[in-house]
C-alpha cells in the first residue's frame, strides 16, 4: 500500500515538473509506457535510502557482520604471524603493516652528530613557502621589553631571583603574497633546554611580537620582529653556555642547539 502511494506520489511529482516547466524549455514527450518506467526507477531509488525500508532480497545486518567479522579474523591472523615471525626473529631487520607485508622505512632526517635533526622551523610549524624565521641571538633582561616606559600597559618583570633569557628572531614574508600567521591556534609548545640540565617554558604574554602567541598578517616582502621570553635563575643566567630550543605539537617534536 504505502508503495502504491509512493508510485502515485512520484508520479504526481513529475506531472508537475512537465506542466510547471519554463515556457521557453522544452520537454521531451513520453509515452505512458515511459513515464511509468521513470516513476519505477525513482520510487526504486528512493526506496534504496528510506531508513524504515528493509530490502526484501539482502539482509544488510548480516552483510555487515560478516564483513566485521573478516576484518577481525584478518587482524587476528596478521598478528598472529607477527607473533610467530618475532619469535624466529625474522623480523628484526623489517618492519610488518596490518596485513603483516613488510614496510620499507625511509629515514629522510639528518642527523647533525649531537642529536638534532635537518629539518627547518619553518616546516616544523608548517609556515607557507616563502616565510623565513631567523634565529638574530639572545639577551639577559630583568623586564622585557627593556626599555618601556612605565606607562607602558604590557611590560613583563622577571621575579625576584630571576632573570628573562630572550630568544629574538625576525620573520620575513617572501612568498610574493600576504600570508596570515596564528602560533597560538596551533598549539605550539615553546621550551628551551639550558646549560643541558635546565628546561624552562616560554612564558605566554599578551605583547604583541611574543611569538608564541604571535598572531599576524604579513604583507609581501614585509619583515618582524619577535621573540620567545623565558625565566630563569639568575646563577644560572650569569654562566650561560648552551641553549637548546624544543618546539612540540600534538603527535610531533623538534628541536634545535642555538649556542
Amino acid at each position: 500500500m504505502k508503495r502504491t502511494k509512493l508510485f502515485k506520489l512520484i508520479s504526481l511529482s513529475i506531472c508537475c515538473v512537465l506542466f510547471f516547466g519554463g515556457c521557453k524549455s522544452e520537454i521531451a514527450e513520453m509515452t505512458d509506457e515511459q513515464q511509468q518506467q521513470v516513476g519505477e526507477y525513482a520510487a526504486f531509488s528512493l526506496l534504496r535510502y528510506d531508513a524504515e525500508h528493509r530490502s526484501r532480497l539482502v539482509d544488510y545486518s548480516e552483510v555487515i557482520a560478516a564483513d566485521e567479522a573478516a576484518r577481525i579474523a584478518a587482524e587476528e591472523a596478521a598478528a598472529a604471524e607477527l607473533a610467530r615471525q618475532t619469535e624466529t626473529g625474522e623480523n628484526d631487520d623489517e618492519t610488518l603493516d596490518a596485513d603483516g607485508n613488510p614496510v620499507e622505512i625511509i629515514d629522510n632526517t639528518t642527523d647533525t652528530g649531537e642529536g638534532y635533526v635537518s629539518d627547518t622551523m619553518e616546516d616544523f610549524l608548517e609556515l607557507q613557502s616563502g616565510l623565513l624565521l631567523s634565529y638574530k641571538g639572545y639577551t639577559i633582561q630583568s623586564s622585557y621589553p627593556e626599555d618601556a616606559d612605565v606607562s607602558d600597559y604590557f611590560v613583563v618583570e622577571a621575579t625576584s631571583g630571576k632573570k628573562f633569557l630572550v630568544l629574538w628572531y625576525s620573520l620575513y614574508n617572501g612568498s610574493g603574497t600576504s600570508s596570515d600567521i596564528n602560533f597560538l591556534s596551533d598549539n605550539i609548545s615553546f621550551k628551551c633546554k639550558v646549560n643541558d640540565e635546565v628546561t624552562a617554558t616560554a612564558l605566554v604574554t599578551m605583547l604583541g611580537d611574543d611569538m608564541s602567541t604571535l598572531q599576524v598578517s604579513l604583507r609581501d616582502n614585509e619583515e618582524i620582529d619577535c621573540v620567545l621570553i623565558f625565566e630563569i635563575d639568575q646563577e644560572v643566567a650569569s654562566n650561560l653556555d648552551t641553549i637548546i630550543l624544543k618546539l612540540s605539537k600534538p603527535g610531533a617534536d623538534w628541536q634545535r642547539k642555538l649556542s
